[in-house]
Order: C-alpha cells, then sequence, then structure tokens
C-alpha cells in the first residue's frame, strides 16, 4: 500500500518542554497547544494578540499554599 503524507500549511512553531526535556509535537498537537494559550490570552485585558512570542512556565509547588482567588501576585 503506497502511504501518503498530507502537507498542510503551519503558522505556528511550538515547543513544549517537561522538566528540562523537549517533547516531539506534531503539527497537530502544535497547532492545538498554541491556539489554547492564544485563546486564553485574548481575553486578559491589555494584552496584545498575535505576539512575536509567548512563553509559560508551570511549576508544581512543593506544597500547596491559600490565596486570595480575586488578587494577582
Amino acid at each position: 500500500m503506497d502511504e501518503k503524507h498530507r502537507i498542510v500549511k503551519t503558522v505556528f512553531e511550538t515547543k513544549l518542554w517537561i522538566d528540562g526535556e523537549m517533547l516531539p509535537l506534531n503539527h497537530m498537537m502544535q497547532e492545538t497547544l498554541a491556539n489554547v494559550i492564544l485563546g486564553f490570552a485574548k481575553t486578559l485585558k491589555g494584552i496584545n494578540v498575535p505576539s512575536k512570542m509567548i512563553e509559560v512556565k508551570i511549576e508544581v509547588l512543593p506544597q500547596s499554599k491559600e490565596v486570595d482567588a480575586h488578587t494577582y501576585p
């Protein structure tokens, strides 16, 4: 069977690192992750989207803590 690959256009180059290791993301995962983050950013006041680069860092805290949900850090 002759397997053909579908060629698509991409708008984003999306990369994901976990504990310093870059995970391989196919085209669909790159576009999905980028669109989720962009959709979130568009809802924030004072943010100009699209931007050239958006960076997100998520760190698991060693212990949970209580915070006021209505204030910013």
